[in-house]
């Protein structure tokens, strides 16, 4: 009897499936095999995960406590006399040899590691204290902190290519897009429209911008979890961004939001709508899940914020939770047939 873990388990049952539709083996000899392989009533993989998913939790946790609150670096810069610019180049140091450390396990260990990964959440957070310190000793250039999150995101996007690290790229596109508003907010001096887009319409522009360089790195040699990360993020802020537009068009202020009635904005919702059958017909075109699964998700979401915006002063609430009930029912059933299917299918 050979004993394995479920991503290890579905290989094997393709693989079998695949040699009986290729005649290399029996229907019997092909039962006998699934016969022989069973699941580990442990996945040891998923444990791991979450174990080190906690170690994250803490090392976020603990570096709010140590560094978010400055009291220690606070105390260390009187007993030593330390300007905020020494600080920064002292964690720019720290981040280097984090780097370097970094780079060193990479060169020993060649496959994909989530314990490899993991340590650069290291110099992640230390590149920020540096990032940050550096903004204090130049009073962030009269207030522009759009400047110094950009200076981060440019940091980690050096490094995640160069070094070959998710966390590093992931980094950078959470840099980018506080960067992003606090620099449109700033040229406009915190005013409600920039180019004529409000907040929501800006990431739009944002996310279109991502997608497109995307597309451009998919024909390059650039690593790839680096052009998929983008891809995915690309997409994932575009469907947000529309989302928001449908709910706020392109309302500047809250109060002007207030102001207006809901029927002015129904040429947003139209176009929100076209914008996720869109993504779930390219997705199926381009036989890409995540399109296709994010076109689906939205769609719901829509349908539903749409209920709530006319339907939920004319509606029965019990009604209406049932019928979300059973949406939901059905959204689980569908994906589990589909990931059932996937585990099945030959490869």
């Amino acid at each position: 009897m050979l004993e394995v873990d479920k991503r290890e388990a579905a290989l094997l049952r393709s693989a079998i499936h695949t040699w009986q539709q290729e005649k290399l083996i029996t229907e019997e000899q092909a039962t006998a095999m699934h016969q022989r392989v069973t699941v580990r009533s442990t996945d040891w993989q998923t444990i791991s995960f979450y174990i080190f998913i906690a170690a994250i939790s803490c090392a976020l946790m603990a570096f709010g406590s140590l560094v978010l609150d400055e009291k220690w670096i606070e105390v260390i810069r009187k007993k030593l006399s330390l300007t905020d610019g020494i600080i920064a180049i002292i964690f720019a140091g720290i981040s280097t040899l984090l780097c370097y450390q970094g780079w060193r396990r990479s060169r020993h260990q060649a496959l994909y590691s989530l314990n490899r990964e993991l340590f650069w959440l290291l110099p992640v957070l230390s590149i920020g204290v540096s990032v940050v310190y550096l903004g204090k000793s130049v009073a962030y250039l009269n207030g522009n902190y759009g400047a110094f999150w950009l200076l981060a995101g440019g940091i980690y996007a050096a490094l995640g290519i160069r070094l070959h690290s998710r966390l590093l790229w992931v980094s950078m596109l959470l840099c980018l897009i506080p960067a992003y508003v606090k620099l449109t907010y700033y040229l406009t001096q915190n005013g409600p429209w920039f180019l004529g887009m409000n907040l929501p319409c800006r990431m739009a522009l944002l996310a279109l911008l991502l997608i497109a360089a995307a597309a451009i790195m998919r024909r390059t040699r650039v690593y790839t979890p680096v052009k998929e990360i983008t891809w995915s993020g690309g997409w994932l802020l575009f469907m947000i961004a529309g989302w928001l537009i449908s709910i706020f068009g392109n309302c500047g202020t809250w109060q002007e939001w207030q102001d207006l009635r809901q029927v002015h904005l129904l040429l947003w919702v139209v176009i929100f709508t076209a914008q996720c059958a869109a993504t779930l017909l390219l997705g199926l075109r381009l036989k890409d899940n995540l399109l296709r699964d994010l076109g689906v998700i939205f769609l719901l979401l829509d349908l539903y914020t749409r209920y709530f915006e006319y339907l939920w002063d004319h509606t029965n609430k019990g009604l209406f939770f049932g019928i979300l009930a059973l949406s939901f029912w059905w959204t689980g059933k569908w994906l589990e047939k589909r990931l059932k299917r996937k585990a099945e299918a030959p490869r």
